[in-house]
Parts: structure tokens; sequence; C-alpha cells
């Protein structure tokens, strides 16, 4: 991640970056992108932000693999791109699974042939989704996370083996239905908001990380509904902030042993 003054965005780090890649002035890059100077300056400062369409201009100029940011601010699923880190780090991961101990209760048969396979790899990321109304600091794009642990699936619990992956979550507005700190796992493949239509599903904000809940697509607007109806609904119309990462298509969670009330040691009795 590029190094930035505290309290600059992080845009305006990358666009400086991509200047220097593209030994450019800053005239030049707004004559390339379509803007005036002006508009260039402010965006370097980190007093404006880029509009998705120059975020998608950067992107282009930048290429793979640091146009990824620009694209992703620009609301595009980096999971659409042939070489994204994503989908880079689950190709090495499934190929390289020799490097990772799994614990099982019975060893796993060598040689198995892709037809004979019933179980699946899945990687757990170092992301954490929100369940709550405050999302958790830091944010971590998917570009930016990293393969911490292994689980495995039965293959029928998997409907796109290889675009599935796993995240923890934190906050109890899905409770009780999904209690806080579990394990969801999420379906990449299926993005497509009719697709995911009142199904629980994590959308990622390119500020606020990932949240969870059921998606309602309304007349006129698409929001995420929480199973505690103590927590607002979310607005994720605007699609340039809000993309679909996938539908979360099963948990794992821990029974939570909460510590009894101290009782009382001694009763007084009146005779």
């Amino acid at each position: 991640m590029p190094n930035r003054a505290e309290g600059t965005p992080e845009w305006s780090s990358r666009i400086l970056d991509l200047l220097k890649k593209l030994r450019l002035s800053q005239a030049g890059l707004a004559t390339r992108l379509g803007v005036s100077p002006a508009t260039m300056t402010r965006w370097v400062k980190g007093t404006h932000e880029p509009t998705s369409a120059s975020y998608l201009a950067m992107g282009n100029l930048a290429g793979l693999p640091a146009g990824t940011y620009f694209w992703e601010r620009a609301g595009v699923d980096p999971a659409n791109f042939p070489s994204s880190d994503l989908q880079l780090k689950l190709t090495s991961l499934r190929a390289n699974i020799k490097d990772f101990r799994v614990v099982r209760g019975t060893k796993l048969a060598r040689g198995v042939a892709a037809g004979e396979a019933n179980g699946v790899l899945l990687p757990l990321l170092n992301i954490t989704a929100y369940g709550d109304r405050v999302p958790p600091p830091p944010h971590i794009t998917l570009s930016q996370a990293n393969v911490v642990d292994l689980l495995v699936a039965p293959l029928a619990w998997c409907p796109h083996p290889e675009n599935m992956l796993c995240m923890h979550m934190s906050g109890d507005s899905m409770y009780p239905l999904i209690p806080s700190d579990s394990v969801i796992t999420v379906d990449t493949a299926t993005t497509g908001r009719d697709q995911l239509d009142k199904k629980i599903a994590v959308f990622s904000h390119r500020d606020l990380g990932f949240k969870v809940a059921r998606l309602q697509r309304l007349s006129a607007a698409d929001i995420l509904v929480s199973a505690n109806h103590q927590v607002l609904p979310v607005d994720v119309t605007d699609q340039s902030k809000w993309k679909a990462i996938g539908q979360v298509v099963w948990w794992v969670s821990k029974d939570v042993v909460t510590e009894p009330a101290a009782r009382k040691t001694q009763l007084d009795v009146t005779i």
C-alpha cells in the first residue's frame, strides 16, 4: 500500500503513484482523463474525490495490478478481472494445498480424481464483515486480503466450489440467525442483485467495509435488512459505492457460554 501523510485520502497517494508510473505531470494526466488541471489538483490534495468514470479511466491507464484499486473505487467487481489479486490468491491456494496442514479426523485420500472429490477446501480471509451499526476499522479490500486458515466443507454445501471464500462476522444485527464471531461462507459467483433479492448477502462499501444482511429490492431502492429489527436498514442503491460480493450460503458459529450472575452466598432468614 502506498505511503501517505496522515489524514490524506488514499486515492490522492494512488494518483501520485500513477503520475510517477506514467511519467506525467498533473496537467498531463488531467488532459489524458479529460478533466481540468484544477480538478486534478483537488484530487491530489484530497479535497475532492474523483468520479467513478475518472476512476475507471485511471484504472485502465494503470493496468494490473495497480489498476484494481481504481476499478474497485469505481464500483467494479474485482472478481471479474481475469488476473485479479483475489482470483490469483484462490488459484495459488488450491495449487499449493500441500503447503497447508489441515486438521482432520481421517486422512484424505491422495490422487482422487476431480469427479470423485466430495470435499472442498475453503480459504478463510483476514476480513471481518460487520453486523452491527458501526463498521469495524480498518477496511481491507478483497484485493488486499490474505488467506489465514482453511476450512473443509462437503461439496454439496458449495454451489460454486472455485468461487467460495470465508470471512469472519462481527456484530449483533443478524442475531439470532447468525451470532457475532461466526465464520460466514460467501459464494462470490452470485453477485447479481436480482439473484440476491431476499437472500442473505455480503456487500462492500468502498470506504465502510463489508456489510452482512438480507437484500430487499424495492421499486426505487435496494436495502439491506438485518435479522435484528432494532437495526435500521441500509440503503445500498448506489452501485458506485456499494457492490455485491456474494451470497452467504452457510455459516459456522460456536455456542457462547456466558458466566451466570453471581449467586447470593448467604440468605437472610427472618423467623
